[in-house]
Protein backbone atom coordinates (compact mmCIF):
# COMPACT_ATOMS: atom_id res chain seq x y z
CA UNK A 1 0.00 0.00 0.00
CA UNK A 2 1.45 3.37 -1.03
CA UNK A 3 0.63 6.87 0.18
CA UNK A 4 -1.76 7.46 -2.71
CA UNK A 5 -3.82 4.44 -1.68
CA UNK A 6 -3.70 5.46 1.97
CA UNK A 7 -4.88 8.98 1.21
CA UNK A 8 -8.04 7.58 -0.39
CA UNK A 9 -9.39 7.09 3.14
CA UNK A 10 -10.14 10.70 3.97
CA UNK A 11 -13.82 11.22 4.72
CA UNK A 12 -15.24 14.72 4.89
CA UNK A 13 -14.85 16.16 8.38
CA UNK A 14 -18.18 17.34 9.81
CA UNK A 15 -17.40 18.87 13.17
CA UNK A 16 -20.03 20.08 15.60
CA UNK A 17 -20.27 23.87 15.58
CA UNK A 18 -19.41 24.02 19.29
CA UNK A 19 -16.56 21.51 19.21
CA UNK A 20 -13.87 23.98 20.29
CA UNK A 21 -16.19 25.59 22.82
CA UNK A 22 -16.73 22.25 24.59
CA UNK A 23 -13.04 21.46 24.80
CA UNK A 24 -11.97 24.94 25.82
CA UNK A 25 -14.55 24.85 28.60
CA UNK A 26 -13.34 21.39 29.63
CA UNK A 27 -9.73 22.58 29.88
CA UNK A 28 -10.81 25.65 31.85
CA UNK A 29 -12.74 23.45 34.26
CA UNK A 30 -9.72 21.17 34.64
CA UNK A 31 -7.56 24.24 35.33
CA UNK A 32 -9.79 24.98 38.30
CA UNK A 33 -9.48 21.41 39.62
CA UNK A 34 -6.72 20.91 42.16
CA UNK A 35 -5.32 17.45 41.35
CA UNK A 36 -4.10 17.09 44.97
CA UNK A 37 -1.96 14.09 44.01
CA UNK A 38 -1.30 11.44 46.61
CA UNK A 39 1.33 8.75 46.31
CA UNK A 40 2.02 5.56 48.18
CA UNK A 41 5.48 4.08 47.87
CA UNK A 42 5.56 0.51 46.62
CA UNK A 43 8.30 -2.08 46.56
CA UNK A 44 11.00 -1.17 44.05
CA UNK A 45 10.87 -3.51 41.04
CA UNK A 46 14.58 -2.95 40.36
CA UNK A 47 17.44 -1.18 42.12
CA UNK A 48 17.48 2.48 41.15
CA UNK A 49 13.75 2.61 40.37
CA UNK A 50 11.01 4.01 42.59
CA UNK A 51 7.41 2.81 42.25
CA UNK A 52 4.63 5.07 43.52
CA UNK A 53 0.93 4.26 43.42
CA UNK A 54 -0.89 7.48 42.53
CA UNK A 55 -4.30 9.01 42.99
CA UNK A 56 -5.39 12.46 41.86
CA UNK A 57 -8.51 14.47 41.17
CA UNK A 58 -9.56 15.01 37.57
CA UNK A 59 -12.52 16.70 35.89
CA UNK A 60 -15.52 16.87 38.19
CA UNK A 61 -13.42 15.75 41.15
CA UNK A 62 -13.25 12.16 39.89
CA UNK A 63 -10.45 10.22 41.58
CA UNK A 64 -8.07 8.65 39.10
CA UNK A 65 -5.62 5.90 40.06
CA UNK A 66 -2.30 5.14 38.44
CA UNK A 67 1.38 4.61 39.00
CA UNK A 68 4.70 6.35 38.50
CA UNK A 69 7.99 4.56 37.89
CA UNK A 70 10.87 6.99 38.27
CA UNK A 71 14.63 6.76 38.41
CA UNK A 72 16.09 7.83 41.73
CA UNK A 73 19.52 8.85 40.42
CA UNK A 74 18.45 12.47 39.92
CA UNK A 75 19.13 12.29 36.19
CA UNK A 76 17.04 14.10 33.59
CA UNK A 77 15.10 11.59 31.49
CA UNK A 78 12.15 11.51 29.10
CA UNK A 79 8.70 10.76 30.51
CA UNK A 80 6.08 8.43 29.03
CA UNK A 81 2.42 8.91 29.99
CA UNK A 82 0.15 6.07 28.88
CA UNK A 83 -3.24 4.51 29.37
CA UNK A 84 -5.02 1.32 28.33
CA UNK A 85 -7.40 -0.33 25.91
CA UNK A 86 -11.19 -0.47 26.01
CA UNK A 87 -12.64 -2.26 29.06
CA UNK A 88 -9.10 -2.86 30.29
CA UNK A 89 -6.62 -1.33 32.74
CA UNK A 90 -2.99 -0.27 32.80
CA UNK A 91 -0.03 -2.60 33.08
CA UNK A 92 3.10 -1.39 34.85
CA UNK A 93 5.54 -0.96 31.96
CA UNK A 94 8.78 -1.88 33.68
CA UNK A 95 10.56 -2.46 30.38
CA UNK A 96 10.01 1.17 29.40
CA UNK A 97 11.58 2.33 32.65
CA UNK A 98 14.51 -0.04 32.11
CA UNK A 99 14.94 1.47 28.64
CA UNK A 100 15.60 4.83 30.33
CA UNK A 101 12.24 6.54 30.85
CA UNK A 102 10.19 7.77 33.76
CA UNK A 103 6.78 6.11 33.21
CA UNK A 104 3.30 7.11 34.37
CA UNK A 105 0.20 5.05 33.63
CA UNK A 106 -3.41 5.55 34.64
CA UNK A 107 -6.79 3.89 34.48
CA UNK A 108 -9.23 6.47 33.11
CA UNK A 109 -12.59 6.86 34.86
CA UNK A 110 -14.89 3.88 34.55
CA UNK A 111 -12.00 1.47 33.97
CA UNK A 112 -9.98 -0.80 36.21
CA UNK A 113 -8.88 0.80 39.44
CA UNK A 114 -10.64 4.08 38.58
CA UNK A 115 -14.08 2.49 38.20
CA UNK A 116 -15.57 4.07 41.33
CA UNK A 117 -18.87 4.56 39.51
CA UNK A 118 -20.21 1.82 37.22
CA UNK A 119 -20.58 2.34 33.50
CA UNK A 120 -23.89 2.03 31.68
CA UNK A 121 -25.20 -1.52 31.40
CA UNK A 122 -25.38 -0.86 27.65
CA UNK A 123 -21.62 -0.34 27.48
CA UNK A 124 -18.94 2.10 28.56
CA UNK A 125 -19.18 4.28 25.44
CA UNK A 126 -22.88 4.85 26.12
CA UNK A 127 -22.32 6.12 29.67
CA UNK A 128 -23.63 9.70 29.88
CA UNK A 129 -24.34 9.67 26.15
CA UNK A 130 -27.32 12.07 26.39
CA UNK A 131 -25.11 15.14 25.89
CA UNK A 132 -21.47 15.85 24.99
CA UNK A 133 -21.00 17.47 28.39
CA UNK A 134 -22.12 14.37 30.31
CA UNK A 135 -20.38 11.74 28.16
CA UNK A 136 -17.88 9.66 30.10
CA UNK A 137 -15.51 10.11 27.18
CA UNK A 138 -15.15 13.81 28.01
CA UNK A 139 -13.92 12.86 31.44
CA UNK A 140 -11.61 10.15 30.07
CA UNK A 141 -9.85 12.63 27.77
CA UNK A 142 -9.43 15.08 30.65
CA UNK A 143 -8.09 12.26 32.85
CA UNK A 144 -5.21 11.81 30.40
CA UNK A 145 -4.56 15.56 30.28
CA UNK A 146 -4.51 15.66 34.08
CA UNK A 147 -2.19 12.66 34.21
CA UNK A 148 0.33 14.53 32.05
CA UNK A 149 0.16 17.50 34.40
CA UNK A 150 0.49 15.36 37.54
CA UNK A 151 3.36 13.26 36.21
CA UNK A 152 5.29 16.35 35.19
CA UNK A 153 4.65 17.90 38.59
CA UNK A 154 5.87 14.85 40.49
CA UNK A 155 8.99 14.25 38.40
CA UNK A 156 9.50 18.00 38.00
CA UNK A 157 12.91 19.12 36.74
CA UNK A 158 13.95 15.54 35.96
CA UNK A 159 11.76 15.47 32.80
CA UNK A 160 13.59 16.06 29.53
CA UNK A 161 10.74 15.36 27.10
CA UNK A 162 7.19 13.98 27.26
CA UNK A 163 5.84 11.12 25.15
CA UNK A 164 2.09 10.36 25.20
CA UNK A 165 1.30 6.77 24.23
CA UNK A 166 -1.71 4.53 23.80
CA UNK A 167 -3.03 1.59 21.80
CA UNK A 168 -6.60 1.16 20.49
CA UNK A 169 -8.86 3.05 22.95
CA UNK A 170 -5.70 4.37 24.58
CA UNK A 171 -4.48 5.41 21.14
CA UNK A 172 -7.65 7.41 20.57
CA UNK A 173 -7.21 9.10 23.94
CA UNK A 174 -3.60 9.89 23.02
CA UNK A 175 -4.74 11.58 19.79
CA UNK A 176 -7.45 13.55 21.61
CA UNK A 177 -5.36 14.62 24.59
CA UNK A 178 -2.40 15.25 22.31
CA UNK A 179 -4.46 17.80 20.40
CA UNK A 180 -5.25 19.60 23.67
CA UNK A 181 -1.74 19.63 25.21
CA UNK A 182 0.47 21.73 22.94
CA UNK A 183 3.87 21.12 24.53
CA UNK A 184 4.29 17.37 24.09
CA UNK A 185 7.31 16.03 22.23
CA UNK A 186 5.78 12.92 20.64
CA UNK A 187 2.33 11.33 20.38
CA UNK A 188 2.40 7.56 19.81
CA UNK A 189 -0.85 5.87 18.84
CA UNK A 190 -1.16 2.23 17.83
CA UNK A 191 -4.39 1.37 15.95
CA UNK A 192 -6.33 4.27 17.51
CA UNK A 193 -10.08 3.78 17.53
CA UNK A 194 -12.92 6.34 17.60
CA UNK A 195 -12.07 7.63 14.12
CA UNK A 196 -14.64 7.94 11.30
CA UNK A 197 -17.54 7.11 13.60
CA UNK A 198 -20.07 6.03 10.98
CA UNK A 199 -17.62 3.68 9.25
CA UNK A 200 -16.31 2.00 12.36
CA UNK A 201 -19.84 1.35 13.65
CA UNK A 202 -20.73 -0.14 10.27
CA UNK A 203 -17.67 -2.41 10.03
CA UNK A 204 -16.35 -3.30 13.46
CA UNK A 205 -17.32 -6.66 14.95
CA UNK A 206 -16.41 -6.09 18.60
CA UNK A 207 -15.65 -3.44 21.21
CA UNK A 208 -17.34 -0.07 21.52
CA UNK A 209 -18.66 -0.16 17.95
CA UNK A 210 -20.55 -3.37 18.60
CA UNK A 211 -22.02 -1.91 21.79
CA UNK A 212 -23.24 1.09 19.82
CA UNK A 213 -24.69 -0.97 17.00
CA UNK A 214 -26.59 -3.23 19.39
CA UNK A 215 -27.98 -0.25 21.26
CA UNK A 216 -29.06 1.56 18.11
CA UNK A 217 -30.64 -1.58 16.68
CA UNK A 218 -32.83 -1.69 19.79
CA UNK A 219 -33.44 2.08 19.96
CA UNK A 220 -33.12 3.53 16.43
CA UNK A 221 -34.96 6.67 17.52
CA UNK A 222 -31.89 7.59 19.61
CA UNK A 223 -29.49 7.52 16.64
CA UNK A 224 -29.49 11.24 15.82
CA UNK A 225 -28.86 12.32 19.40
CA UNK A 226 -26.18 9.69 20.07
CA UNK A 227 -24.34 10.43 16.83
CA UNK A 228 -24.44 14.14 17.67
CA UNK A 229 -22.77 13.45 21.03
CA UNK A 230 -20.14 11.11 19.59
CA UNK A 231 -19.15 13.67 16.97
CA UNK A 232 -17.37 15.48 19.81
CA UNK A 233 -15.25 12.35 20.33
CA UNK A 234 -14.44 11.43 16.75
CA UNK A 235 -10.65 11.31 16.54
CA UNK A 236 -10.86 12.84 13.03
CA UNK A 237 -11.87 16.12 14.62
CA UNK A 238 -8.81 16.14 16.87
CA UNK A 239 -6.30 14.97 14.29
CA UNK A 240 -5.99 18.23 12.37
CA UNK A 241 -5.53 20.10 15.67
CA UNK A 242 -2.39 18.13 16.54
CA UNK A 243 0.71 20.31 16.58
CA UNK A 244 3.25 17.80 17.89
CA UNK A 245 5.08 14.98 16.05
CA UNK A 246 2.99 11.83 15.67
CA UNK A 247 4.06 8.20 15.28
CA UNK A 248 1.11 6.01 14.25
CA UNK A 249 0.86 2.24 13.84
CA UNK A 250 -1.81 0.74 11.57
CA UNK A 251 -2.81 -2.93 11.62
CA UNK A 252 -4.18 -3.60 8.14
CA UNK A 253 -6.36 -6.59 9.07
CA UNK A 254 -8.47 -5.78 12.11
CA UNK A 255 -12.11 -6.60 12.85
CA UNK A 256 -12.22 -4.51 16.06
CA UNK A 257 -10.72 -1.24 14.78
CA UNK A 258 -10.97 -1.32 10.96
CA UNK A 259 -7.76 -0.06 9.40
CA UNK A 260 -9.55 2.39 7.12
CA UNK A 261 -10.76 4.28 10.20
CA UNK A 262 -7.18 4.53 11.48
CA UNK A 263 -5.94 5.72 8.10
CA UNK A 264 -8.71 8.33 8.13
CA UNK A 265 -7.29 9.71 11.39
CA UNK A 266 -3.81 9.81 9.88
CA UNK A 267 -5.07 11.57 6.75
CA UNK A 268 -6.61 14.38 8.81
CA UNK A 269 -3.36 15.18 10.62
CA UNK A 270 -2.41 18.50 9.10
CA UNK A 271 0.76 20.39 9.94
CA UNK A 272 2.14 18.00 12.58
CA UNK A 273 5.04 15.82 11.41
CA UNK A 274 3.68 12.30 10.92
CA UNK A 275 5.17 8.87 10.42
CA UNK A 276 3.09 5.78 9.69
CA UNK A 277 4.05 2.16 10.23
CA UNK A 278 1.88 -0.45 8.53
CA UNK A 279 1.62 -3.87 10.17
CA UNK A 280 -0.27 -6.92 8.89
CA UNK A 281 -2.69 -7.39 11.81
CA UNK A 282 -3.94 -6.03 15.10
CA UNK A 283 -6.52 -7.10 17.69
CA UNK A 284 -6.04 -10.72 16.63
CA UNK A 285 -4.58 -14.08 17.65
CA UNK A 286 -2.37 -14.07 14.58
CA UNK A 287 1.29 -14.74 15.49
CA UNK A 288 2.21 -11.66 13.42
CA UNK A 289 0.89 -9.56 16.31
CA UNK A 290 4.44 -9.90 17.65
CA UNK A 291 5.54 -7.43 14.94
CA UNK A 292 4.09 -4.68 17.13
CA UNK A 293 7.19 -5.23 19.29
CA UNK A 294 9.20 -3.69 16.46
CA UNK A 295 6.84 -0.72 16.37
CA UNK A 296 7.35 -0.25 20.12
CA UNK A 297 11.11 -0.60 19.86
CA UNK A 298 11.23 2.13 17.21
CA UNK A 299 9.24 4.76 19.10
CA UNK A 300 11.03 3.95 22.36
CA UNK A 301 14.33 4.64 20.63
CA UNK A 302 12.97 7.87 19.12
CA UNK A 303 11.84 9.20 22.49
CA UNK A 304 15.26 8.63 24.05
CA UNK A 305 16.99 10.89 21.55
CA UNK A 306 17.79 14.48 22.44
CA UNK A 307 15.63 15.45 19.46
CA UNK A 308 13.72 13.65 16.73
CA UNK A 309 15.62 13.09 13.48
CA UNK A 310 15.75 16.21 11.32
CA UNK A 311 13.95 14.29 8.56
CA UNK A 312 11.20 12.94 10.82
CA UNK A 313 8.00 12.88 8.77
CA UNK A 314 9.80 13.31 5.45
CA UNK A 315 8.62 11.50 2.34
CA UNK A 316 11.45 8.99 2.76
CA UNK A 317 10.50 8.13 6.35
CA UNK A 318 6.77 8.81 6.45
CA UNK A 319 5.49 5.40 5.40
CA UNK A 320 7.15 2.07 6.22
CA UNK A 321 5.90 -1.49 6.30
CA UNK A 322 6.69 -3.78 9.24
CA UNK A 323 6.03 -7.27 7.89
CA UNK A 324 8.87 -9.51 8.95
Amino acid sequence: MNMQAIRAFKPLRQEPAEFDILWQASLQSLDRTDPAPLSQRGASPRPGLTLDRLSFASLGGEQILGYLLSHDDGGVRPLIVHTHGYNSQYDIMLEWALAGYHVCGIDVRGHGRSAARPSSSDGYVLTGIDTPQTSILRGAVMDVVQAIRVARLLVSWRVARTVLQGFSFGGALAVMAGALVPDLDLVVAGQPTFGWHSERVRLAEAGSSLELRRFLDAAPHRAEQINATLAYYDALHFAHRLRVPCFLGVGLADTVVPSRTVLAIANHIGTAPLELRLLPVSHSDDPRESLWNRFDAEWLALGLRDALPADFGSDERQLQLIDS
